[in-house]
């Protein structure tokens, strides 16, 4: 399934972007090595953001997180009821073939960088809250929306 949705949003940001000053397309996506990372900086055009349909939220502040329900990561503390965690759409979470969460974050407009999380549980009303053990910092924006298509063109996929 996964691996349909990549190529979808791939094929969506593969559609040729308009011309520039001098007659060359514009790449839909530009991918770019971060000196002593292991991921990759991408950064969208605003015509292949807006195809993509890019949503972000902001993190907020640690709230208090509740027991822990049959959802635990494997991976990393499953925090207790009472402790502080990071709340965030659990849309905004991918896990990649090892089993390692990761939000894509948003440090500039247009530019989305991904970063490990530890999901300790998720909950919430409707079941859709992600709640971090090990998050980004309050007030990151993160990406809700798309982030498997970032991932796909991070890692290359349909070239």
């Amino acid at each position: 399934m996964a691996a349909i949705l990549i190529t979808l949003g791939l094929a969506a940001c593969a559609t040729p972007a308009s011309n520039t000053s001098g007659g060359h397309k514009e790449s839909p996506a530009r991918v770019e090595a971060m000196p002593g990372k292991d991921v990759k900086k991408v950064t969208l055009t605003e015509q292949a953001a807006r195809r993509v349909g890019i949503a972000t939220v902001t993190i907020g502040a640690a709230q208090t997180a509740p027991p822990v329900g049959p959802t635990p990561s494997p991976v990393g503390p499953s925090p207790s009821a009472g402790t502080p965690a990071t709340v965030v759409p659990y849309s905004a979470v991918l896990y990649d073939p090892n089993g390692v969460a990761w939000v894509y974050t948003v440090p500039q407009p247009l530019t989305y960088v991904r970063e490990k999380v530890v999901v300790a549980t998720v909950g919430g009303a409707r079941g859709t809250d992600a709640f971090l053990a090990q998050a980004p910092p309050a007030g990151t924006t993160i990406v809700t929306t798309g982030a498997i298509e970032l991932w796909g063109a991070e890692l290359g996929v349909g070239k």
